[in-house]
């Protein structure tokens, strides 16, 4: 993927590349220093959700005072390109078509790996079985909730709920959050306390819900045993429904 964001890199007036799979939601860029990534990769996300709707593809040309941006979203793959207002444009089209086939392909490449390594990894220690009940949990309810908001705005907000619990459970670190809100075990084999880990992840589905009602109130009518009923007799029997009661009553009994 480098060779290809370097090619649109070296036509005249580009000044920063992003390319995005929207299955995934992974982004590949070469930005300079100036261009944060966060923000050039925000704004990709907010021209997605504009067009989002279109079944064709879609291009959308920004111009600015001191430079300009192209976007377009071809299948499932979005190029965003900010450039210099000397962007030689036609060129960059011709770069652009003549890439797109490459860029699929290295990126079904990926999916098959990405699928071949996760059937690899299914085989899970039975002592560790709870902990991939509370993760497919906490997954069934990123999902329920991307219906009602953005699947972008849910990683961040599963990454910042973790963030704020790492002081009080360090162990949460064992845990990652990929780019399209799906937590994974980093180790296969760890040993944790169970009491501490299901009170971990029942406090992190907690802040995933009322960091998400900032944005979606409606998701506070939302009931999470009925999201996660597939799984509700091993999350009854580890007492996770009445953890994450018990933080609720506890949020409202103090008003905050």
């Amino acid at each position: 993927m480098n060779k290809v964001l370097e090619e649109m890199k070296a036509v005249q007036g580009v000044s920063g590349v992003l390319i995005m799979d929207l299955r995934t939601l992974v982004t590949y860029q070469l930005l300079p220093a100036h261009l944060e990534k966060d923000r050039f990769r925000d704004l990709a996300m907010n021209l997605v959700e504009i067009c989002q709707r279109a079944k064709k593809p879609v291009r959308i040309d920004l111009r600015f005072d001191n430079g300009v941006v192209f976007f377009t979203r071809v299948n499932k793959i979005v190029i965003l390109i900010y450039g210099r207002p000397s962007l030689n444009l036609p060129l960059l089209k011709l770069v652009i078509r003549s890439s797109i086939r490459t860029i699929e392909r290295k990126l079904d490449t990926k999916d098959r790996k990405s699928e071949e390594k996760s059937e690899k990894d299914k085989s899970t220690p039975p002592d560790q079985t709870y902990i991939q009940t509370l993760i497919k949990a906490l997954n069934q309810l990123t999902k329920e909730y991307s219906k009602s908001t953005s699947r972008y705005l849910l990683t961040q907000n599963l990454r910042l709920a973790k963030e704020k619990l790492l002081l009080e459970f360090p162990f949460l670190t064992n845990f990652y959050v990929d780019n399209q809100g799906i937590i994974f075990l980093v180790k296969d084999e760890i040993n944790l306390e169970r009491e501490k880990v299901v009170l971990s992840f029942s406090r992190w589905a907690s802040l995933l819900t009322e960091l998400s009602q900032e944005v979606s109130p409606d998701i506070a009518d939302l009931n999470i045993k009925e999201l996660t009923k597939e799984l509700s007799d091993e999350l009854e029997e580890m007492g996770f429904y009445q953890l994450y009661e018990n933080k609720k009553t506890e949020k409202s009994l103090l008003g905050f």
